[in-house]
């Protein structure tokens, strides 16, 4: 009776669910003060899939914002008007924010404030771990006019900038990314497939876009009359597995 009864307790462990031992990660969701829902006005989602939500911060001069909650970690792309430049040339700087429940409500002063929050849905989960670049990689072809100025094992944020008449050398890029430019003189984008060049005319505002795919061999040829910039906040690969604490 014993062996029988040990048995039936040995089969009903192998039968408790998998998720009973360990929870899932990339579960998080807002809540009710989620800075999205708690200032309208300031946060604007312009792109939201199951990995990322990307979210335009501008809070006006002299404005200052709620108290509010932040559920996913992000890195958020702050910019400044660069000295002596024209206002479509930024200085840019790169932060890491984990989530907050309680944010600080920030005063935007009398400049503004502006800013494009990464949030990563998945940034509970652990890493992969030293996932392969291929050598044509615009990292690895260690080009001054592709900077890394944030990297951790989550993103890497690619900061790009072309002087006018010059170009960027030939370079793939490997992870889905979000790009984004804030200004951009007028251009010239080519690649290596046989395809003829294309003339990207000067953009006035805002452009943020996601890429889930690996970009190919391409360059970049700045025909305007300033400095070109453009960022890629590459998402780097993750495991199911919940980051230990």
């Amino acid at each position: 009776m014993k062996s029988v009864l040990h048995g039936l307790l040995a089969g009903a462990v192998l039968l408790v669910p998998a998720g009973a031992y360990a929870a899932s990660c990339g579960a998080a969701k807002p809540d009710a003060k989620d800075a999205v829902a708690a200032m309208p006005d300031f946060y604007k989602t312009v792109i939201d899939n199951e990995t990322i939500r990307v979210i335009e911060v501008t809070v006006p001069a002299g404005m200052k914002e709620k108290a509010h909650s932040h559920a996913w970690p992000a890195i958020v792309i702050e910019d400044t008007q660069r000295p002596g430049e024209i206002p479509a040339v930024r200085n840019f700087k790169s932060i890491w924010e984990k989530p907050a429940k309680n944010s600080k409500a920030m005063s935007a002063g009398k400049d503004g404030y502006h800013a494009l929050r990464i949030e990563l849905k998945k940034g509970d989960c652990e890493p992969a771990k030293n996932p392969p670049l291929p050598p044509s990689d615009g990292v690895v072809i260690h080009d001054p006019k592709i900077k890394v100025p944030f990297e951790n094992a989550w993103v890497r944020v690619l900061e790009i900038e072309v002087e006018p008449n010059d170009a960027e050398p030939p370079h793939t890029h490997t992870w889905p990314s979000v790009v984004y430019y804030y200004r951009l003189p007028s251009s010239r984008r080519g690649t290596t497939d046989g395809k003829p060049p294309v003339d990207r005319p000067e953009l006035t505002k805002p452009q943020i876009t996601f890429e889930n795919f690996a970009a190919d061999m391409h360059t970049l040829l700045n025909t305007g009359k300033y400095l070109y910039q453009a960022h890629r906040i590459e998402i780097k690969p993750v495991t199911d597995v919940v980051v230990k604490k």
